[in-house]
């Protein structure tokens, strides 16, 4: 996999043994409300584009395909309070064309099950070879 970008440093972005699985590591500065002490919701959706991209170009190479990718759209929707504790990000590839890719993320805290926010990606693969 491609290394982390100072972004993906600064956000704590932890990369698993899964390649669809993201773990973003609790911070100070990702605080958006600090009566609640709950997580800024751009923290929330950087992770979601980030695991979609990183979740596609790993899939990409396993192909062996060009794995350059940019996001295009994603739509965020925020479902519960988050708290001070990391979160985690799952990966669900619905469908890869030829120069576009649909991804499905969901993100939780505690239980899998009860999703704290989920994001719909949509990216587009770039073609490197004629570069």
């Amino acid at each position: 996999m491609k290394p982390l970008s100072p972004a993906e440093q600064w956000l704590a972005i932890s990369i698993t043994d899964d390649p669809d699985l993201f773990v973003l590591d609790f911070q100070e500065h990702h605080i958006g409300n600090p009566i609640i002490r709950s997580v800024h919701g751009g923290v929330v959706g950087a992770l979601i584009e980030c695991a979609a991209e990183k979740a596609l170009i790993n899939a990409l190479k396993e192909k062996g395909l060009p794995s350059e990718v940019e996001v295009t759209t994603a739509s965020i929707d925020y479902l519960r309070v988050t708290k001070d504790a990391p979160l985690y990000a799952r990966v669900n590839i619905v469908r890869i064309a030829r120069r576009i890719a649909f991804l499905d993320v969901k993100v939780w805290q505690d239980n899998e099950e009860l999703p704290v926010s989920r994001g719909s990606c949509t990216l587009r693969i770039l073609d490197t070879t004629n570069v």
